[in-house]
């Protein structure tokens, strides 16, 4: 395509997305799990009986952004309201080329003309919308199995701030034993209940499992998978 001095963005994220972060992804703090396969394209993390393991993963596939702010003369986007220079802006209340987001039909609590434009750049990035929990308990029931999502920022000289997007708990995971027979895991979704576009700097996503396996039983771990709405452009 011909080029252009300014860039094009869209409003709306994109809702098809999947990010697999597998068991290779995970880090056992409690040292317990040890790595296996059981055939081509079969890689999993085997909990012993009895054991604790608690998984961590740095969710490093999403990618942040923090917002991008008009450049007068290379960006063509409308005059904000509340400073002579193209927006959006740091300036309070100043906005993009068209001042709404998405497309009509409009609900009456999101009229343009009674809640004003938006201010500011549009989030963009990942939006976490739910997760897929993937493991197998076998033998015996498992005695515990939880997980959470958190982000966490990170500031010069200060303590860092966790945000719970999922709170660790059950969340509805399952500890029955796969009464369907071994090498058949279960897929667990877990939703997010209120889905945000990180765009704070410093920041990390991250997985924690937490799986107990049952006396006389084993539980192989391969991974969770996170639907995400996305807007990279």
């Amino acid at each position: 395509m011909s080029h252009t001095d300014g860039q094009f963005t869209m409003d709306n994220p994109n809702t098809d997305g999947q990010l697999f972060v597998g068991a290779s992804e995970f880090i056992d703090t409690a040292g317990v799990a040890t790595t296996a396969s059981a055939g081509a394209g079969l890689f999993s993390k085997n909990i012993p009986a009895t054991d604790a393991a608690t998984f961590f993963a740095n969710v490093a596939q999403i990618l942040r952004r923090t917002g991008m702010y008009a450049t007068p003369n290379a960006d063509q986007q409308q005059f904000g309201t509340a400073a002579s220079v193209p927006g959006p802006t740091a300036v309070a209340n100043t906005n993009g080329p068209e001042g709404t987001v998405g497309f009509p039909p409009w609900t009456q609590a999101q009229l343009p003309t009674l809640i004003g434009a938006v201010a500011g750049p549009i989030p963009k990035g990942y939006r976490v919308k739910a997760i897929d929990v993937i493991y197998e308990v076998n033998t015996v029931n498992a005695t515990l199995a939880t997980v959470g999502l958190t982000v966490t920022q990170f500031a010069n000289a200060v303590a860092p701030t966790v945000t719970n997007r999922i709170a660790l708990g059950a969340n509805g995971l399952l500890t029955a034993y796969n009464a369907a027979g071994t090498g058949k895991p279960y897929v667990v979704n877990v939703p997010v209940p209120s889905p945000v576009f990180s765009t704070a700097t410093d920041g990390e996503t991250i997985l924690n499992v937490n799986l107990t396996a049952g006396i006389g039983g084993t539980i192989k771990f391969y991974g969770v998978v996170l639907y995400v709405d996305f807007n990279l452009n």
